[in-house]
């Protein structure tokens, strides 16, 4: 076998690490649509282990290639791996509400106090890594793709209009909370975007442009979520919820294709 030939076999198999938990998981909920407890069991209990994965695997890579504050681009690993950290403490309080005190849909709650904080460190880590390119990201090009970002995401904000006006003074909070969320996604994609074409080519970049997938995947998850929950369509083991499982088995990823391609803190500095 060519040299050619045993990369493409390396990452097939390591694609499989990604590809098959992903497929599993959509397959449990489709054959789970009739078992409420099943699903509910599923639903509550699966994205803190997905997301304390990804977090493990980011911490992981931490330890194995250093930590420099001098580094950018170690900077940028640190930031993602403190928002996973947030992350997984909000999916931890939500299941906790959820399995150990039957609080169906805890929204709003503690767990959003975690989710909200992570965007802190994961917007930071973006505009960390991204400074080096500021002159590209400000180009004719990426002006037009930041332009189209916020087309984009201004239309999916709009269709969450509709259930603000029906929703009532009570759930004013939900409604805020609620909007908040897919508001950090597009400050977070208003960078993260151009950087997929930025990152598109060379093994090097791979892990952070299959986090970038993976934080798009968090933004329309957080925008059918919002959507259904202010119309009260929303349920434990809705469909909608495999983009937030995906969004870590894709984030797990990436933090895994770091640890492996070593990329240590000597790199950008």
């Amino acid at each position: 076998m060519t040299v050619t030939g045993n990369l493409h076999s390396r990452l097939d198999a390591d694609l499989s690490l990604l590809l098959i938990p992903a497929f599993v998981i959509g397959f449990v909920y489709f054959l789970a649509q009739g078992y409420h407890s099943f699903l509910y069991l599923v639903s509550n209990g699966l994205p803190p282990i997905l997301a304390f994965a990804a977090l493990a695997i980011g911490a992981a890579g931490l330890v194995r290639n250093g930590v420099s504050l001098k580094n950018r681009l170690s900077i940028s690993w640190l930031g993602y791996s403190l928002g996973m950290s947030l992350w997984f403490l909000g999916e931890a309080t939500w299941a906790a509400y959820a399995l150990c005190y039957s609080v169906p849909n805890p929204f709003p709650s503690i767990a959003d106090v975690f989710w909200l904080a992570g965007y802190v460190p994961l917007i930071c880590a973006v505009l960390v890594q991204s400074w080096s390119f500021r002159e590209f990201l400000i180009s004719r090009r990426m002006l037009l793709i930041i332009a189209i970002v916020f087309s984009v995401a201004g239309l999916m904000l709009v269709a969450l209009m509709p259930p603000i006006y029906a929703a009532n003074v009570a759930s004013m909070t939900a409604v805020i909370i609620g909007l908040v969320y897919p508001l950090l996604d597009v400050a977070l994609l208003v960078v993260a975007v151009p950087i997929l074409f930025l990152y598109g080519r060379g093994t090097f970049w791979r892990p952070f442009l299959i986090v970038t997938i993976g934080l798009i995947l968090t933004f329309l998850g957080d925008v059918m979520f919002t959507w259904t929950s202010l119309n009260g369509t929303y349920y434990d083991g809705s469909y909608l919820e495999l983009f937030f499982h995906w969004s870590y088995l894709v984030i797990a990823y990436g933090f895994y294709m770091r640890f492996k391609n070593g990329i240590g803190p000597r790199i950008l500095e």
